[in-house]
């Protein structure tokens, strides 16, 4: 029982390792980096490579991580639900802030609400679990608009923007300048634009597939929000990073994604 708990560590040692290396690995430098024995390392080797799980290029005589490899990490991926994942780390949010947070889906033009986690400082709002609000004048919105095709934001444009507020933007030059922002900045902001008093500052949330597929919030009175900012953004933008890599997001997929 103990040397096969033993080969199966070993075993996932190396795969670990070759995973580390885009470009391949030897077998010599498997052993080497390892500190596993080369005629035990190639043993297991030959086995893992049968099974797809590393692949070996005959010219270079590296080897890579395989399509069984990949295939078992994608199903797991695909097994984890945002909103499961995601509730811890909300939680801690609020507890770190004393804020509100929310986490928000796109639907057809709207943010659906997801969870709600409530920080020591309540807040009154209209935004509950299951309600839907217009994505143009929420920062749960932006953050996901920010990251869809242009063709996708024209066509929520194209529809009628209702003016909640003095702050909701309506002109459609300017919301377009507005995601530009958010882009830039990584951050987007509902200031007062559905809600008189009440501000958020929102970031996406990325799968293993690179796309946005969601959108984390904090949320508290204006004056507060501001006030708070410089403590609220780094833990909103940490929160938001968590989450994305649990589900699998490698920040390199949005510069080979534009």
């Amino acid at each position: 029982m103990e040397q096969n708990k033993s080969a199966l560590d070993r075993a996932l040692t190396i795969l670990e390792c070759i995973s580390t290396y885009p470009s391949g690995i030897s077998l010599s430098d498997i052993a080497k980096e390892t500190g596993i024995p080369k005629t035990t390392a190639f043993r297991l080797i030959e086995t893992l490579n049968e099974r797809s799980y590393i692949e070996l290029d005959e010219f270079s005589e590296r080897y890579t991580i395989g399509v069984k490899t990949l295939e078992v990490g994608i199903k797991g991926l695909r097994n984890l639900d945002l909103v499961e994942v995601s509730i811890p780390y909300l939680r801690e949010m609020s507890f770190n802030t004393g804020e509100t947070s929310f986490l928000g889906v796109y639907n057809d033009g709207e943010i659906v609400y997801l969870y709600k986690s409530e920080g020591t400082k309540a807040i009154q709002t209209t935004a509950q679990l299951g309600t839907s609000r217009p994505a143009y004048c929420t920062g749960l919105g932006k953050a996901i608009l920010a990251d869809m095709p242009m063709e996708e934001v024209d066509r929520v444009l194209s529809k009628e923007m209702k003016k909640f507020t003095k702050n909701t933007i309506t002109d459609r030059i300017e919301f377009y300048e507005e995601l530009a922002k958010v882009r830039l900045t990584k951050i987007a902001v509902d200031d007062e634009e559905i809600e008189m008093g009440l501000t958020c500052f929102a970031v996406p949330i990325y799968n293993f597939t690179g796309n946005a597929i969601g959108a984390i919030s904090v949320a508290g009175p204006t004056e507060r929000i501001h006030k708070n900012k410089d403590h609220l953004l780094p833990v909103l933008k940490e929160t938001g990073n968590q989450i994305s890599r649990r589900l699998g997001f490698v920040p390199s997929m949005k510069s080979t994604k534009r």
